[in-house]
């Protein structure tokens, strides 16, 4: 029986089949990677993970490298396309939804690719992290800057509370999302009771972000640099008088 035939005869062409593994191996891969690190991570794991052999993950990515450039191009870059891409400055948008939009996306694209925040975390900001350069090339950076532009413009009309720093917002909304769910388990040994799941860590996270991003909700005292030692306005040889 010729390939065609056998193609009609399982009721799905033979490419989509090859198709179907390279997405598995990559899937494989990518949760790999996250639990583990790349660093700790052989291709025999890959492959083993896969239900395949390794000659099987060299036909498709032919060296660890491209393996690499896959996952980052072909996940990572989704992700971040997910949470950014439908985000525009010039629609008009007050800067909180503009905020409050950038936040949801993120826990939707978090809460689908369950392996993104460990990944991110280990290989991306990490200093020396294997996927850092790649996905450095694909963040889009411009549109994470005239998010800080923006909110900056609606900090301008009294939009946001006053001690906000426009340009760390998104650094904070990032931390605020995906640190906690990089670190759940340690959290979760500290305090047993605590929930990690993403409707609440979502209520929680955009209950804080909301409610310091209200125009004048932080008192300034609060925000005022704090000394050390003791005041200057009160001199010891003065209090040892009183």
């Amino acid at each position: 029986m010729n390939s065609a035939a056998r193609s009609v005869s399982t009721g799905r062409p033979a490419r989509a089949v090859d198709h179907d593994s390279r997405e598995h191996l990559l899937d494989a891969a990518t949760r790999l990677f996250s639990e583990r690190g790349v660093a700790n991570t052989t291709v025999a794991q890959v492959a083993a993970a896969s239900g395949v052999t390794s000659a099987m993950v060299h036909y498709w990515f032919k060296t660890r490298a491209r393996l690499l450039d896959a996952i980052v191009d072909e996940r990572v870059a989704i992700a971040f396309q997910a949470v950014w891409g439908p985000f525009d400055p010039e629609a008009g948008e007050e800067p909180l939804i503009q905020m409050v939009g950038v936040l949801q996306r993120m826990f939707e694209v978090t809460e689908n690719m369950s392996w993104l925040p460990s990944l991110w975390l280990r290989e991306i900001i990490n200093e020396g992290g294997l996927l850092r350069e790649r996905a450095f090339r694909r963040i889009p950076f411009k549109k994470i800057q005239r998010f800080g532009e923006s909110m900056a413009r609606g900090k301008a009309r009294g939009k946001l509370n006053e001690h906000i720093d426009p340009l760390l917002l998104f650094s904070s909304i990032l931390a605020l999302v995906m640190l906690p769910l990089a670190t759940s388990s340690i959290w979760r040994q500290l305090h047993p009771a605590a929930t990690f799941d993403h409707a609440n860590l979502k209520r929680h996270v955009t209950a804080l972000l909301l409610d310091g991003a209200i125009r004048n909700r932080v008192p300034a005292a609060a925000c005022a640099p704090r000394g050390r030692g003791r005041p200057k306005s009160e001199p010891r040889s003065k209090r040892r008088a009183t």
